[in-house]
Protein backbone atom coordinates (compact mmCIF):
# COMPACT_ATOMS: atom_id res chain seq x y z
CA UNK A 1 0.00 0.00 0.00
CA UNK A 2 3.15 2.58 0.83
CA UNK A 3 4.77 1.42 -2.52
CA UNK A 4 1.24 2.42 -4.39
CA UNK A 5 1.03 5.95 -2.53
CA UNK A 6 4.37 6.45 -3.58
CA UNK A 7 3.90 5.57 -7.28
CA UNK A 8 1.15 7.55 -8.06
CA UNK A 9 2.13 11.37 -7.53
CA UNK A 10 5.28 9.90 -8.91
CA UNK A 11 3.58 8.91 -11.95
CA UNK A 12 1.43 12.32 -11.88
CA UNK A 13 4.20 14.01 -11.76
CA UNK A 14 6.59 12.71 -14.51
CA UNK A 15 3.32 12.76 -16.59
CA UNK A 16 3.35 16.53 -15.96
CA UNK A 17 6.75 17.00 -17.02
CA UNK A 18 6.17 15.60 -20.43
CA UNK A 19 3.29 17.24 -21.36
CA UNK A 20 5.02 20.15 -20.21
CA UNK A 21 8.14 19.49 -22.62
CA UNK A 22 6.33 19.47 -25.44
CA UNK A 23 5.89 15.30 -26.09
CA UNK A 24 3.13 14.50 -28.11
CA UNK A 25 0.46 12.85 -26.51
CA UNK A 26 -1.77 12.32 -29.96
CA UNK A 27 -1.71 9.61 -32.52
CA UNK A 28 0.90 10.38 -35.30
CA UNK A 29 -0.28 10.15 -38.56
CA UNK A 30 1.83 9.53 -41.66
CA UNK A 31 1.51 9.24 -44.89
CA UNK A 32 3.68 7.71 -48.08
CA UNK A 33 4.54 8.74 -51.55
CA UNK A 34 6.16 7.10 -54.79
CA UNK A 35 8.70 10.26 -55.29
CA UNK A 36 8.86 8.38 -58.90
CA UNK A 37 5.18 8.39 -59.86
CA UNK A 38 5.36 12.05 -59.28
CA UNK A 39 8.10 13.13 -61.44
CA UNK A 40 6.62 10.87 -64.15
CA UNK A 41 3.01 12.99 -63.84
CA UNK A 42 3.92 16.41 -63.50
CA UNK A 43 3.00 19.03 -65.72
CA UNK A 44 5.56 21.45 -64.02
CA UNK A 45 8.46 18.85 -65.48
CA UNK A 46 6.59 17.87 -68.46
CA UNK A 47 6.84 21.75 -69.67
CA UNK A 48 10.37 21.88 -68.72
CA UNK A 49 11.46 18.72 -70.47
CA UNK A 50 9.08 20.53 -73.61
CA UNK A 51 11.58 23.92 -72.63
CA UNK A 52 14.74 21.82 -73.16
CA UNK A 53 13.85 19.78 -75.72
CA UNK A 54 13.26 23.22 -77.47
CA UNK A 55 16.42 24.60 -76.18
CA UNK A 56 18.16 21.01 -77.84
CA UNK A 57 16.55 21.73 -81.29
CA UNK A 58 18.30 24.92 -81.29
CA UNK A 59 21.50 24.14 -80.25
CA UNK A 60 21.96 21.33 -82.86
CA UNK A 61 20.98 24.10 -85.39
CA UNK A 62 23.35 25.95 -84.25
CA UNK A 63 25.77 23.15 -84.30
CA UNK A 64 24.93 22.06 -87.45
CA UNK A 65 25.23 25.28 -89.11
CA UNK A 66 28.58 25.80 -87.64
CA UNK A 67 29.89 22.07 -88.38
CA UNK A 68 29.11 23.24 -92.03
CA UNK A 69 30.41 25.98 -92.28
CA UNK A 70 34.07 24.41 -90.52
CA UNK A 71 33.77 21.90 -93.17
CA UNK A 72 33.49 24.76 -96.32
CA UNK A 73 35.95 26.44 -95.18
CA UNK A 74 38.95 23.17 -94.73
CA UNK A 75 37.34 22.33 -98.23
CA UNK A 76 38.70 25.65 -99.50
CA UNK A 77 41.98 25.49 -98.50
CA UNK A 78 42.72 22.92 -101.13
CA UNK A 79 41.84 26.04 -103.68
CA UNK A 80 44.81 27.48 -102.27
CA UNK A 81 48.49 26.40 -102.73
CA UNK A 82 50.40 25.80 -99.87
CA UNK A 83 52.56 28.37 -98.11
CA UNK A 84 50.74 31.23 -99.71
CA UNK A 85 49.85 34.20 -97.65
CA UNK A 86 46.08 33.21 -99.04
CA UNK A 87 46.36 29.51 -97.93
CA UNK A 88 47.46 30.87 -94.33
CA UNK A 89 45.47 33.08 -93.92
CA UNK A 90 42.47 30.66 -94.76
CA UNK A 91 43.75 28.16 -92.64
CA UNK A 92 43.76 30.53 -89.69
CA UNK A 93 40.57 31.32 -89.99
CA UNK A 94 39.37 27.48 -90.17
CA UNK A 95 41.24 27.06 -87.35
CA UNK A 96 39.33 30.04 -84.80
CA UNK A 97 36.33 28.81 -86.28
CA UNK A 98 36.90 25.43 -85.52
CA UNK A 99 38.05 26.30 -82.16
CA UNK A 100 34.10 28.01 -82.03
CA UNK A 101 32.60 24.96 -82.87
CA UNK A 102 34.28 23.16 -80.29
CA UNK A 103 33.44 25.99 -77.29
CA UNK A 104 29.60 25.72 -78.71
CA UNK A 105 29.86 21.83 -78.15
CA UNK A 106 31.26 22.48 -75.17
CA UNK A 107 28.62 25.29 -73.95
CA UNK A 108 25.52 23.11 -75.63
CA UNK A 109 26.33 19.83 -73.08
CA UNK A 110 26.63 22.38 -70.11
CA UNK A 111 23.82 24.30 -70.62
CA UNK A 112 21.78 21.40 -71.46
CA UNK A 113 22.70 19.64 -68.37
CA UNK A 114 22.10 23.16 -66.04
CA UNK A 115 18.62 23.41 -67.43
CA UNK A 116 17.95 19.55 -66.78
CA UNK A 117 19.12 20.18 -63.12
CA UNK A 118 17.38 23.03 -63.06
CA UNK A 119 13.90 21.88 -63.61
CA UNK A 120 14.38 18.87 -61.38
CA UNK A 121 15.60 20.65 -58.55
CA UNK A 122 12.37 23.20 -58.86
CA UNK A 123 10.31 20.66 -58.99
CA UNK A 124 11.84 19.29 -56.27
CA UNK A 125 11.16 22.33 -54.24
CA UNK A 126 7.49 22.86 -55.33
CA UNK A 127 6.84 18.88 -54.12
CA UNK A 128 8.16 19.62 -51.15
CA UNK A 129 6.12 22.84 -50.49
CA UNK A 130 2.46 21.22 -51.70
CA UNK A 131 2.91 17.75 -49.97
CA UNK A 132 3.63 20.36 -46.56
CA UNK A 133 0.58 22.21 -47.62
CA UNK A 134 -1.62 19.25 -48.40
CA UNK A 135 -0.16 17.46 -45.50
CA UNK A 136 -1.37 20.13 -42.95
CA UNK A 137 -4.80 20.54 -44.28
CA UNK A 138 -5.10 16.62 -43.73
CA UNK A 139 -4.00 16.69 -40.40
CA UNK A 140 -0.62 14.42 -41.55
CA UNK A 141 2.33 14.90 -39.17
CA UNK A 142 4.80 13.15 -41.45
CA UNK A 143 4.84 12.36 -44.95
CA UNK A 144 7.53 9.69 -46.29
CA UNK A 145 9.44 8.81 -49.63
CA UNK A 146 8.28 5.36 -50.18
CA UNK A 147 11.87 3.50 -51.40
CA UNK A 148 9.54 0.37 -51.44
CA UNK A 149 8.15 0.75 -54.94
CA UNK A 150 11.52 0.61 -56.96
CA UNK A 151 12.57 -3.33 -57.76
CA UNK A 152 16.52 -4.34 -56.82
CA UNK A 153 18.31 -4.46 -60.00
CA UNK A 154 20.22 -8.08 -60.78
CA UNK A 155 23.71 -6.98 -60.50
CA UNK A 156 26.94 -8.23 -58.15
CA UNK A 157 26.79 -8.40 -54.33
CA UNK A 158 28.39 -4.96 -53.71
CA UNK A 159 26.05 -3.20 -55.99
CA UNK A 160 23.32 -5.48 -54.83
CA UNK A 161 24.00 -4.57 -51.22
CA UNK A 162 24.36 -0.73 -52.29
CA UNK A 163 20.64 -0.67 -52.97
CA UNK A 164 19.80 -2.97 -49.94
CA UNK A 165 20.90 -0.45 -47.54
CA UNK A 166 20.00 2.68 -49.31
CA UNK A 167 16.52 1.78 -48.59
CA UNK A 168 15.07 3.11 -45.36
CA UNK A 169 11.62 1.31 -45.59
CA UNK A 170 10.82 -2.33 -45.42
CA UNK A 171 6.74 -1.79 -45.75
CA UNK A 172 4.51 0.41 -46.41
CA UNK A 173 0.68 0.21 -46.12
CA UNK A 174 -0.98 1.45 -49.66
CA UNK A 175 -4.01 2.94 -47.94
CA UNK A 176 -1.33 5.59 -46.33
CA UNK A 177 -0.05 6.53 -50.04
CA UNK A 178 -0.79 9.81 -50.63
CA UNK A 179 0.63 10.15 -54.10
CA UNK A 180 -2.40 10.47 -56.78
CA UNK A 181 -3.66 13.31 -54.53
CA UNK A 182 -0.02 15.49 -54.09
CA UNK A 183 0.14 14.88 -58.51
CA UNK A 184 -3.44 16.19 -58.82
CA UNK A 185 -3.25 19.21 -56.23
CA UNK A 186 0.04 20.07 -58.30
CA UNK A 187 -0.77 20.15 -61.69
CA UNK A 188 -4.22 21.94 -60.94
CA UNK A 189 -2.09 24.36 -59.30
CA UNK A 190 0.22 24.72 -62.71
CA UNK A 191 -2.44 24.38 -65.18
CA UNK A 192 -4.33 27.41 -63.13
CA UNK A 193 -0.91 29.29 -62.84
CA UNK A 194 -0.44 28.50 -66.80
CA UNK A 195 -3.53 27.88 -68.74
CA UNK A 196 -1.05 28.63 -72.05
CA UNK A 197 0.96 25.71 -71.53
CA UNK A 198 -1.82 23.14 -70.16
CA UNK A 199 -1.50 19.91 -72.01
CA UNK A 200 -3.57 17.81 -73.17
CA UNK A 201 -6.85 16.32 -70.85
CA UNK A 202 -5.38 13.11 -69.21
CA UNK A 203 -7.48 10.77 -67.08
CA UNK A 204 -8.17 11.97 -63.80
CA UNK A 205 -5.68 10.27 -60.79
CA UNK A 206 -7.58 8.73 -58.09
CA UNK A 207 -8.25 9.96 -54.84
CA UNK A 208 -5.73 8.82 -52.15
CA UNK A 209 -7.17 6.88 -49.57
CA UNK A 210 -7.17 8.72 -45.88
CA UNK A 211 -3.85 8.02 -44.06
CA UNK A 212 -4.51 5.91 -41.08
CA UNK A 213 -3.49 6.28 -38.13
CA UNK A 214 -0.44 5.06 -35.82
CA UNK A 215 0.76 4.88 -32.41
CA UNK A 216 3.56 8.00 -31.84
CA UNK A 217 7.27 5.81 -31.17
CA UNK A 218 8.84 6.89 -28.33
CA UNK A 219 11.91 8.96 -28.67
CA UNK A 220 14.79 6.75 -29.11
CA UNK A 221 13.34 3.52 -30.41
CA UNK A 222 12.89 2.60 -33.89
Amino acid sequence: MRINQILLPVTLALGALLFAAGFPTAPTIVASVDIEKIYRSLDQLKAAEARSVKLRGELEKRLATMTDTVKSMQEDLDSYQVGTPAHNDAMNKAILKAGDLSALQSFAKLKMESEQAISIRETYVAIRSTCGLLAKEQKIDFVFIDDTVPGINPTNLEGTMQQINGRRMLYSNPALDITDALIERMNSDFRAANPVMTPAATPAAQPAATPATTTTIPAGKS
